[in-house]
């Protein structure tokens, strides 16, 4: 059984609360409402449009997160590696290639740990 990428029911499920939104829209303004159901269909309409803006405000608000989130993990892996390799670099002596390596190492491990964070965080 294959499993669902909770990313791609997301987008499905906000893609169908809009587009829900915005077929009604039209409807009500061609078709005449019958006066027993007015408040019941102005009553789903309310709702509708509640869910289909909760759905687009996750969604945005979730992505602009993430970047911010991003950047600052790219940053501080940069600055991590920086004063490493300025360490390595000041002796008076040169450092030898496995330090080097292993500050190369340390600084590709974080940042691959960033991603693991950011791809397990909803």
């Amino acid at each position: 059984m294959k499993i669902i990428n909770p990313d791609w029911f997301k987008n499905l499920l906000a893609m169908f609360l809009v587009s829900a939104f915005t077929a009604v829209i039209p409807l009500l303004i061609f078709k005449d409402i019958p006066t027993s159901n007015r408040d019941i269909i102005t009553y789903m309409v309310g709702q509708l449009s509640g869910m289909a803006l909760m759905a687009l405000g996750f969604y945005f608000t979730q992505k602009a997160g993430q970047d911010v989130l991003d950047t600052k993990r790219a940053d501080n892996t940069t600055t991590a590696l920086n004063a490493i390799t300025a360490v390595a670099n000041a002796g008076s002596t040169p450092a030898p290639a496995d330090a080097i390596e292993a500050a190369q190492d340390v600084a590709d491990t974080a940042q691959s740990k960033a991603n693991e964070i950011k791809e397990s965080t909803p």
